[in-house]
């Protein structure tokens, strides 16, 4: 929407106010850069959060920030025209990175921030994507704080094409903003879902002018320029308030918003969250005298009557896995078996499917996104005049032939003559043999982590190693395969996380590790100083031949073999996204390999047989983390007692994941 006065009662709204400075609206995002002629005038204050530290703010926050604050405080006459120019802002950078702008306690900070310094508005720009819309416990503190103080909240929906909810959107407290096309249908990557029913809007979200940093302006789209505009509506229709002799109720603008949005209609309605913002019904209310009731009855007869510019409707909804955690029915699409239809192909409207979105709609959990992988390491010269490089390279002094650089072990020692030509290469991570990762090693320690790249490809070469573990920060950074192939860069800043093995011996030597440390817990701990204390060897209790007998027992060959099956049932399984939070819990539990053995050994001792797996998210979740259950069913032969359940927990929180507490184990119900 290249001019938001094209909005229905936008024109009239700016005719009663600009924005008054009683009302103070806070924009948590990156550090805005208010140099920008757009702000000249405006009376805004930008401030670093206290709990960052020395780190420089990089391009994309400081763009995104500048460009969010110019939609609500630009100032009249300037290129870009706020909503409401003459209220007064603080601007407040809760993150200086793709990394810190997620942080949940980063965002929380910044709201109590906020509200101490009397803000009745905080706009929110940053979105942290789960697939569960579990929030931790200090940001919904902070949300709880925001609500008793009167203040509102305002925040997007994301950007995951209804793969994901966003937080704090998703909380019901918050005003979460979809976004839509300049034609009036939803965009194809706004998110939708129950989590957002009752507190939520559709506002323009395609090509909305705003600030850059260099001075100029440009046009953006998503829901992150979508609900600025919302914001600025709000404050406005509050400072309208305030000059007309009211309560600045700013939750009551947020309510009547929502009550006199337009209705979505047409078959991309199921996608929409709320209706579309109607500012010309919001200004009957609060100022002409209408009721509400009066729109909920227009509503009905618009649905029935009215349809809106086609879009595709939302896919149909799988069944939702079972437990008390449950995954938004939307989200659990990607983790079927059977194929299942791309959302960001399928809601494209045939009119656009061509048509870019630009750079600032990335999903919100795909790009960047915390990765945790398994599967194998090749390389890749990315062009023919690469490849005969190498080729010729190599054979100076490794060999004769053009095809001297596609024989892995002599790249190998060719790349350990010359280091430094790793880093002309491709490294490529796939998975059940499709190029899924450019692996680029970044930091102090990228030299190292080359070194170890080679020495898996060659340990796959020689039959050592089938399988790797990989872990990093996948960037929407694409790099082209020498066979046409476009793929996304993980990056990779260490050691840590990154090993090769064979599924064989990590069976064998998780189950003898379980039961060397079982045997050491027996003879270090006394019978009569067992009982009570605390003492912990390697994961297992001192109570051992009370609580886990069975770990006394040898791992057998049929136990070996049991536990190795598992291990190649989540490597080989299909289909596999290492990015996604309950992916990444497995893929460690895999790798490490205790945990599993530890199951397999006592169930298997005890008569049991393995039936399935499953993850959930954890209620034992720690501060901080971002904790996943990972659960083993086993079951008795032919039925002849019940199941059994073993569980612990894995913290994805970080690249690499961890696991915490102990194992636990109880009978499973039905």
């Amino acid at each position: 929407m290249p001019d938001l006065n094209h909005m229905p009662g936008v024109p009239a709204m700016r005719k009663r106010t600009l924005g008054d400075p009683r009302i103070l609206v806070a924009v948590v995002d990156g550090t805005a850069l208010t140099e920008h002629r757009a702000f000249d005038g405006a009376d805004v204050q930008s401030t670093r959060g206290y709990w960052l530290d020395d780190r420089q703010d990089d391009e994309w926050s400081t763009g995104h920030a500048t460009h969010i604050t110019s939609v609500i405080f630009g100032q009249p006459g300037s290129e870009v025209p706020g909503l409401a120019p003459r209220a007064r802002g603080l601007f407040i950078a809760s993150g200086v990175d793709s990394d810190s702008a997620e942080s949940e306690i980063g965002i929380a900070r910044a709201i109590e921030y906020a509200l101490l310094q009397g803000a009745q508005i905080i706009h929110c720009a940053f979105c942290h994507p789960s697939q569960t819309g579990a929030t931790q416990s200090w940001l919904a503190d902070a949300v709880r704080k925001a609500e008793e103080a009167g203040a509102v909240i305002v925040a997007p929906a994301g950007n995951d094409y209804g793969q994901n909810w966003c937080s704090p959107a998703a909380m019901p407290t918050v005003l979460a903003v979809g976004a839509l096309a300049d034609d009036g249908a939803p965009m194809h990557f706004t998110n939708f879902g129950s989590r957002y029913a009752g507190h939520s809007i559709m506002g323009p979200g395609e090509n909305v002018l705003g600030a850059k940093t260099d001075g100029t302006v440009m046009k953006e789209n998503g829901t992150s320029v979508a609900a600025p505009v919302l914001t600025g509506i709000i404050a406005a229709l509050t400072s309208a308030l305030v000059e007309d002799g009211q309560y600045p109720d700013s939750q009551r603008v947020r309510n009547v918003l929502i009550a006199t949005a337009r209705p979505c209609t047409g078959s991309g309605a199921d996608r929409c969250i709320g209706g579309e913002v109607a500012v010309d019904r919001a200004l009957e209310v609060l100022f002409g005298g209408a009721g509400i009731d009066s729109f909920i009855a227009d509503n009905a007869r618009i649905i029935a009557t009215q349809s809106a510019p086609d879009a595709p409707a939302a896919l149909p909804e799988p069944p939702a896995p079972g437990g008390p955690h449950q995954l938004p029915p939307h989200s659990s699409t990607i983790h079927r078996a059977a194929e299942q239809p791309d959302p960001r192909k399928a809601y494209q409207r045939e009119e656009r499917q061509l048509v870019s979105v630009g750079p600032s709609v990335a999903p919100s959990i795909m790009y960047p996104a915390r990765t945790f992988a398994i599967g194998t390491i090749s390389y890749d010269f990315g062009d023919e005049l690469t490849r005969h490089a190498f080729s010729h390279a190599m054979g100076a002094g490794f060999g004769a032939g053009t095809g001297l650089a596609d024989d892995v072990l002599a790249m190998v020692d060719y790349l350990d003559a010359n280091p430094g030509e790793s880093r002309r290469l491709t490294w490529v991570l796939s998975i059940n043999d499709e190029p899924r990762f450019a692996i680029l090693p970044v930091g102090p320690y990228a030299s190292e982590v080359y070194d170890m790249l080679a020495a898996l490809v060659q340990g796959q070469a020689k039959g050592v190693v089938s399988v790797v573990s990989m872990p990093g920060i996948a960037v929407e950074d694409w790099r082209i395969l020498l066979d046409g192939r476009v793929i996304p860069t993980l990056h990779h800043n260490g050691l840590r996380g990154m090993f090769g093995w064979h599924p064989s011996d990590l069976a064998r030597q998780s189950l003898e590790s379980v039961y060397s440390d079982a045997q050491v817990a027996i003879e270090r701990v006394a019978p009569e100083t067992a009982a009570g204390t605390e003492d912990t060897i390697i994961g297992i209790d001192v109570a051992l031949p009370e609580v886990w007998p069975r770990l006394l027992d040898a791992p057998t060959e049929k136990i070996t073999r049991a536990v190795q099956d598992f291990f190649e049932s989540v490597y080989f399984r299909a289909p596999q996204d290492p990015s996604v939070s309950m992916e990444r819990a497995i893929n460690l539990a895999a790798t490490n390999g205790y945990q599993i053995a530890r199951s397999f050994l006592d169930a298997l001792n005890d008569g049991l047989e393995y039936q399935t797996y499953r993850t959930e998210y954890s209620p034992f979740g720690r501060v901080g983390g971002n904790c996943w259950d990972v659960i083993l069913r086993f079951v008795a032969p032919r039925g002849r007692r019940g199941a059994r359940e073993y569980r612990f927990t894995v913290d994805v929180a970080d690249v690499v994941p961890v696991t915490v507490g102990h194992i636990r184990r109880w009978a499973a119900v039905k």
